[in-house]
């Protein structure tokens, strides 16, 4: 997959010039299955309160409260590549883009996600 990158006009953050013209592009797809979703819930409630800037309030927004979770915004949260990739840089590449698609399971199966987090003891 090639695509059009608007800094080939100005060069590489080096400051050393290249060519103009498209740049490769590679994906990587990482499939996640779910098993817990009190326990992704939870992981990604820590993660946005660990700033100590962030209120309760402020992780429903983002993620849902406990009864009923958005598991591709806490997958989002914990698989943010910034913070991936400040831990282990890829040398010489830069990330592009980054989205969490839902796969739907079977139909009529529940969702383990949304199975009672509230009903098993948690209330955020």
């Amino acid at each position: 997959m090639y695509s059009f990158d608007a800094k080939t006009f100005t060069g590489m953050r080096n400051g050393t010039d290249f060519g103009v013209g498209p740049q490769p592009q590679f994906r990587v797809t990482l499939t996640f299955v779910l098993e817990d979703g009190m326990a992704l819930w939870s992981a990604a409630r820590a993660r946005l309160l660990a700033d100590a800037e962030t209120t309760d309030e402020m992780v429903h927004e983002t993620i849902g409260p406990p009864n009923a979770p958005s598991l591709a915004d806490c997958l989002a949260v914990l698989c943010d590549p910034a913070e991936v990739l400040r831990a282990n840089p890829v040398p010489g590449c830069q990330a592009d883009d980054f989205w969490v698609d839902a796969i739907p399971g079977l139909p009529g199966a529940p969702v383990p996600a949304a199975v009672g987090l509230a009903a098993r003891g948690f209330d955020g």
